[in-house]
């Protein structure tokens, strides 16, 4: 069974993350996956006085959201435990908007090398030349099937070859190939999955929607009201330009006919 001191820090956990969602109700869900510690320490300080970097265990957060729900029932904290799945952390803007969050995580990436056995997240050819590797180490391309030759004591491939496939295992020979090729194909990141806003959860796409997006969106539905309103013989206030504009060539036409 917990000791006190730890019930108190569960405790302090879930009262900054319910406080945080209900105070501070604008973040972004990141996912952490493979994120280095130094990657998070530096995010961490980057966003010193701005915004809030939050992270924790899966079920900490579930519970503290649970918790949340029953005190706010209106803070829409359901919603958001609801998304919880998988490594996820939070970043609260307190001082700064979400696409400054955003172009932060997009300063600090790790390159890594590829590990046999581990998911591709890429595609990735190794382009067709010289490789800078001798010819004793033909046998690593033979492995692979990869056409090579020996120019100028060095092996050269004839052709570009994809040694790896999005969402295909890493083989052992790719893995070793790669690494002595010194191709770090995988980059490492916060991943921003969601957007939490004023007891709402979006994809994270939603913030590469820009203003001008949003304009040309209102704009087509204010024609698309002018043209029911004009169709149906019920005047509204999108419709009164264009029932003014007719008006006005009606009046014209009548007054050439008479003259």
């Amino acid at each position: 069974m917990p000791n006190a001191a730890k019930l108190a820090k569960k405790q302090e956990y879930f009262d900054k993350l319910i406080d945080l969602c209900v105070n501070t109700p604008k973040a972004l869900i990141v996912g952490i996956n493979h994120v280095a510690s130094k990657q998070m320490q530096d995010i961490r300080m980057e966003l010193r006085g701005r915004a809030i970097v939050l992270m924790g265990k899966n079920t900490m957060i579930r519970k503290a959201l649970s918790l949340g729900h029953e005190l706010h029932p209106d803070a829409g904290l359901d919603n958001l435990r609801a998304a919880m799945k998988g490594n996820l952390g939070f970043i609260f803007a307190t001082n700064c908007e979400l696409d400054d969050i955003r172009d932060v995580l997009g300063k600090y990436v790790l390159e890594s090398a590829a590990k046999a056995g581990q998911v591709s997240m890429v595609n990735v050819e190794i382009p067709g030349g010289p490789t800078g590797m001798d010819p004793s180490q033909t046998s690593f391309f033979q492995t692979l099937n990869i056409a090579t030759k020996i120019v100028k004591g060095q092996i050269e491939l004839i052709s570009a070859f994809q040694i790896l496939k999005d969402g295909e295992k890493v083989s052992a020979s790719a893995a070793v190939l790669l690494n002595k090729l010194n191709i770090k194909p995988f980059e490492y990141k916060m991943e921003v999955e969601m957007v939490y806003q004023n007891g709402g959860v979006f994809a994270a796409a939603v913030l590469d929607i820009s203003d001008a997006v949003l304009i040309g969106k209102f704009m087509a539905g204010i024609n698309n009201m002018a043209a029911f309103s004009r169709e149906i013989g019920i005047p509204t206030e999108a419709g009164l330009p264009h029932a003014f504009g007719n008006a006005f060539k009606n009046v014209a036409a009548d007054r050439k006919s008479v003259v």
